[in-house]
C-alpha cells in the first residue's frame, strides 16, 4: 500500500511539473495564429515594426503582405521640414476631440537625415502612406513610417518628353501602389510610362492614352500640386485642343478618360481636394466665400456647387496668417500657420456643421524644440504638409 501511495505521490509531482508554465507557453507561438495577427494589427505602425525583432514567426506576421494591406491607422496630418543635412518629420492626430474651442494635443515626431542629392520641391500628395518625389527627371518614393526611400531610374524617356511629371496612384483591390510618369509642357502626348511598385519589382511600361480627342498637353505651371488620388483613380489638370480638362487615370485597368470642367478660368486657382470619397475643386473668392465643385458622376460629367464660408468668417484675423491646405476625411477644412515661430496651430472648419476648433500642437518651433536641435530663434519656414496621411508597414 505505501508503495502504491509513493507511486501516486511521484505521478502528482511529476503531473504538477507538466502544469507549471513553461518558456514555450511563454513565447509568443502559444497564441493561435489569427489571435496574434489581430492583436499585432491593432497596435501602432512603429510597434508593429518594433516587434519584427520578437521572434521569426512576429517577423513573418507583420511583413506578409496580407497583414500589410490589411494594417490601417487612424489619417494624421504629416508634416516636414529640412533644415541643413537633417529633414524633421511630425505626425499630428487629425480627430475631432473637442468641436467648437480650442485643445492641446501631442504629436508623434523624428529626424533622419536628408537624402543626398535629392530636392523635395515637387512631390506628389500622401497616397496611402507613399509619398512621390522628383529629382533630375527621376522618381524617388518614400515611405515615412518606415523611414526608406527608394529611387526608381526612369528608362530612357522619347526625345520629346523634355520635362517630365510624376502621379502616384493606389489601386485598394489588389493593394498596389503605381508610379506614372508623363511628359509636360507644350509637348503633347499619348502614351505615358507605368511602374508598379512591390517585392516583384516590375519594369516601367508603356501605356497609351487611348481617348479619342486628340492629344493632350499638361502644363508645368498646372500639373505640379493639382492632382489627386480618389478610390483607385488618379486625376489630374491638362489640355486637350486648348481647352482645360481634367483627366482620369484608373490605376487598375490603366484607362484613361476626359472630364469636363463646368465652370470658366475665374476659378483659378484652384485645389483638388477628396470630398467625401469624391473629387471636388476648391477655389477662394476673396475673403468673402469659397468655391466648391463636386464632381457627382463622373461619366456624364456632372458637377455640383457649394459656396463655403472663409476663415475671416470663423476668427476674424486669421486669414492673414493662415493658409488653407486641404481637408480631412471627416469634411474639416485644414488651415495652418504660414510661419512657425513658438507656437504651431491648426485650425479645423466644417463648413456643414458650421463648426470651428483650434488646436495647438506641442513640440514644433517651441523653445525647448529649438534649443535641443540647435534651430535658433528664426522661423520655421518651407514647411510642406499632408493631410489624411496613414501609415503602412510596405517596405520599400
Amino acid at each position: 500500500m505505501e508503495q502504491g501511495e509513493e507511486k501516486n505521490e511521484n505521478i502528482t509531482r511529476k503531473s504538477g511539473r507538466r502544469s507549471e508554465p513553461s518558456s514555450l507557453s511563454k513565447s509568443p507561438s502559444s497564441l493561435p495564429l489569427d489571435l496574434t495577427s489581430e492583436i499585432l494589427l491593432r497596435l501602432p505602425a512603429k510597434s508593429a515594426v518594433r516587434f519584427r525583432s520578437v521572434s521569426k514567426l512576429w517577423s513573418s506576421i507583420t511583413t506578409n503582405p496580407y497583414f500589410i494591406n490589411s494594417f490601417q491607422s487612424r489619417a494624421n496630418l504629416l508634416l516636414f521640414f529640412k533644415e541643413g543635412e537633417r529633414l524633421f518629420v511630425f505626425t499630428l492626430p487629425q480627430q475631432n476631440r473637442n468641436p467648437n474651442g480650442s485643445s492641446s494635443q501631442p504629436i508623434d515626431s523624428y529626424h533622419i537625415n536628408y537624402p543626398k542629392y535629392r530636392s523635395f520641391t515637387i512631390k506628389t500628395e500622401s497616397v496611402h502612406g507613399l509619398i512621390c518625389f522628383q529629382k533630375a527627371g527621376n522618381p524617388l518614393v518614400w515611405n515615412p513610417t518606415m523611414r526608406k526611400f527608394l529611387p526608381l531610374p526612369l528608362r530612357k524617356p522619347e526625345k520629346s518628353w523634355k520635362s517630365m511629371n510624376f502621379f502616384l496612384g493606389y489601386e485598394p483591390v489588389e493593394g498596389k501602389h503605381k508610379v506614372v510618369c508623363m511628359p509636360c509642357g507644350r509637348a503633347y502626348y499619348d502614351e505615358c510610362q507605368v511602374l508598379t511598385l512591390g517585392s516583384d519589382q516590375e519594369s516601367w511600361r508603356t501605356v497609351k492614352t487611348n481617348h479619342k480627342r486628340g492629344p493632350v498637353t499638361v502644363h508645368r505651371t498646372v500639373c505640379y500640386g493639382q492632382c489627386r488620388c480618389i478610390n483607385g483613380v488618379i486625376y489630374y489638370l491638362a489640355g486637350i485642343n486648348f481647352v482645360l480638362v481634367i483627366m482620369s487615370f484608373d490605376v487598375r485597368s490603366e484607362k484613361f478618360d476626359v472630364i469636363e470642367l463646368p465652370w470658366d478660368n475665374k476659378l483659378w486657382p484652384m485645389m483638388m481636394i477628396s470630398y467625401e470619397g469624391r473629387l471636388a475643386c476648391l477655389s477662394s473668392n476673396g475673403n468673402h466665400s469659397l468655391s466648391m465643385w463636386v464632381l457627382e458622376d463622373a461619366e456624364k460629367h456632372e458637377w455640383s456647387s457649394h459656396n463655403l464660408l472663409p476663415l475671416s468668417h470663423y476668427d476674424r484675423g486669421s486669414e492673414n496668417l493662415f493658409k488653407l491646405i486641404g481637408i480631412t476625411n471627416d469634411g474639416e477644412l485644414i488651415y495652418v500657420p504660414k510661419a512657425v515661430f513658438e507656437s504651431f496651430d491648426v485650425i479645423y472648419i466644417d463648413s456643414k456643421r458650421k463648426t470651428f476648433r483650434r488646436v495647438e500642437y506641442r513640440g514644433i518651433g517651441d523653445k525647448d524644440f529649438r534649443q535641443r536641435n540647435e534651430l535658433g530663434e528664426k522661423p520655421l519656414r518651407g514647411l510642406q504638409f499632408y493631410p489624411n496621411h496613414i501609415e503602412t508597414l510596405m517596405s520599400l
